[in-house]
């Protein structure tokens, strides 16, 4: 062959290679970025509402895995994409670009018959790791796609509409008849399916029996010790809370915790704050975001008690009212339109949607409003560094500086409500804490407070 040929043939290999090389630094499990935030749009868009119609999607998992099976006609592809969107614990949507991408864990899950299987999670928050672990078993299970029959991994409670009369008033989704859920999907076992346990690289494979001397990453257990430990009626995390009593409703019994957990210490003796010693913003004890002429309002993404108190890792930590200026919160913040079923009522907002409704309002994109903060029911927590990271994400919607203004909206805000000066320097000094180890919050970004 002649030398010039061979050289041009070498060269074009090298092109190919280079562009391979390029797709897959851009390419995540299959998919890349830019094209999972695009369905992942397509799909809030066009199909959320139809799976949640009057907005509850509290533990909606099994809505979800159920829409995806009966009603969109998916390949393996992207059935395995469209299980990452959600989480089966609390109901949440899970942007693919949510805190930055940091979206999943691996954690370690009981079969049926005591066997462990090591896999990866999509979740919104930390809690919901731990109550997979201890409240929901996994199981193989196969559904039938447009290219063939898939068998997978599937994450399993017991089905709560046996008992329809102890589900949680806060889980509304649940469409039950003659004791089992319509608008679910049930393996062999007659238990209802929440959610989809993936492996490694889940595009590909699978989840594998757990040997501790090869698995060392459940990095879901550097988070669950003390909430894996703790009783059902000890637990405050808002969804996961809701997720646990209902995975109970169908159950005989409490589950006990996994034995990697050790769990022998007393819960007396644990470090862990109650309603009576919890502080908000101010310095002074929680006060409850749930009215109290709204007593039986359960759809507040409250605790069962009515505070803004997930203290494991949850994100609802704002107390924010509904009113006729804000009522369009969530579409503002790239959601639903539920926030309109709110009007007039509180309701316990997650921290990136706030800081994404400021920044925006901040650009001039949607009206700016003043007065709808409940601040006495904020939780002192959301003003320090175990929080700050939760400011910067929300669903792949964030925008640049949303901390800095939803932190700024907030001190401001609640200054301005402040009823003496004792609550004024509380908080003063609680966001000059946080801000001065941040480099996000300096010069003209910084809060100046005037002279009493």
């Amino acid at each position: 062959m002649d030398k010039n040929v061979v050289k041009i043939l070498q060269f074009l290999m090298i092109i190919v290679i280079l562009r391979l090389m390029i797709q897959g630094v851009n390419t995540i499990e299959g998919f890349t970025m830019d094209e999972k935030q695009g369905l992942f749009q397509e799909f809030m868009e066009n199909h959320y509402s139809s799976i949640f119609p009057d907005g509850g999607r509290n533990s909606g998992g099994p809505m979800f895995y159920h829409y995806f099976v009966n009603n969109m006609n998916l390949d393996r592809r992207h059935f395995n994409l469209y299980n990452q969107f959600y989480c089966g614990v609390s109901g949440s949507i899970v942007s693919p670009n949510r805190s930055g991408g940091n979206i999943t864990n691996h954690i370690v899950l009981d079969d049926l018959d005591g066997n462990q299987w090591f896999g990866k999670y999509y979740r919104c928050c930390v809690p919901c790791l731990c109550d997979l672990m201890r409240y929901a078993k996994v199981e193989q299970h196969t559904v039938q796609l447009t290219d063939g029959q898939y068998d997978h991994f599937v994450i399993t409670i017991d089905d709560p509409c046996s008992n329809e009369a102890n589900i949680p008033s806060q889980v509304t989704a649940f469409t039950c008849q003659n004791g089992i859920t319509l608008n679910g999907e049930r393996t062999s076992s007659g238990r209802l399916i929440i959610a989809v346990l993936f492996g490694t690289n889940e595009m590909d494979e699978l989840p594998v029996l757990y040997n501790p001397a090869i698995h060392h990453t459940i990095d879901g257990d550097d988070f669950c010790h003390q909430r894996i430990c703790q009783a059902p009626t000890e637990l405050r995390g808002g969804m996961g809370d809701i997720f646990v009593l209902l995975s109970l409703v169908g159950n005989s019994g409490t589950p006990p915790p996994p034995e990697r957990f050790n769990c022998t210490e007393p819960m007396d003796n644990m470090d862990r704050d109650t309603h009576d010693t919890m502080l908000n913003i101010y310095g002074e004890p929680l006060e409850k975001c749930r009215e109290d002429t709204n007593s039986s309002d359960q759809s507040g993404s409250w605790d069962d008690q009515g505070y803004c108190s997930e203290l494991d890792g949850g994100v609802h930590q704002i107390c924010f009212n509904a009113n006729n200026s804000t009522v369009g919160f969530s579409t503002d913040t790239g959601q639903s339109d539920w926030s309109q079923g709110r009007l007039n009522k509180n309701h316990c907002m997650c921290i990136g949607a706030w800081a994404l409704y400021k920044a925006k309002q901040e650009v001039g994109s949607i009206l700016e409003t003043t007065d709808e903060l409940k601040c006495d029911a904020i939780p002192k927590v959301s003003l320090t560094d175990q929080y700050l990271n939760k400011w910067a994400t929300w669903n792949g919607n964030e925008l640049n500086k949303q901390t800095v203004h939803g932190v700024n909206k907030l001190v401001e805000q609640c200054h301005e409500k402040a009823v003496n000066n004792t609550q004024k320097q509380h908080l003063e000094n609680l966001y000059q804490n946080l801000t001065s180890t941040h480099s996000e919050f300096s010069g003209e970004e910084l809060l100046s407070f005037n002279q009493r």
